[in-house]
């Protein structure tokens, strides 16, 4: 199993997922296209993140490299996605299964696609949760 900690002590404490130029492409027949391209945010503790956009834009692709869920023919390319909790910084990138797991549904989570069926479209996201 690949050690997966990294140097936390650059983050404040209050980020708790610090994203930092990740980028996703697709294999296609002609090559590689990227879908996501050097996207970079700190999420603070308290905070909620809501990825809005137009069809298409790259939505769904960056929010299932957060949580490596993507599909065979995608694969981050470039960047980092840290994880901090009580002072630990895990790379999520490559951390084992085990833990990956645990991040996924304890730590981490997300409203797939179809959301319209769940959220109020006239309502701000937080309002919802």
């Amino acid at each position: 199993m690949v050690d997966a900690r990294v140097d936390g002590s650059k983050l404040p404490k209050e980020v708790v997922l610090s994203v930092r130029d990740l980028t996703v492409a697709y294999r296609v027949r002609r090559g590689m296209v990227q879908a996501v391209r050097k996207v970079s945010f700190d999420l603070r503790r308290g905070e909620t993140l809501a990825l809005i956009g137009e069809s298409g834009s790259g939505k769904t692709t960056l929010a299932l490299a957060l949580v490596r869920l993507l599909v065979r023919a995608a694969k981050v390319t470039d960047g980092t996605v840290v994880y901090q909790r009580d002072g630990r910084a895990v790379d999520v990138l490559r951390v084992g299964t085990d833990a990956l797991r645990h991040y996924r549904w304890n730590e981490c989570a997300m409203v797939f696609q179809s959301a319209l069926n769940a959220l109020n479209p006239v309502l701000r996201v937080r309002e919802q949760f």
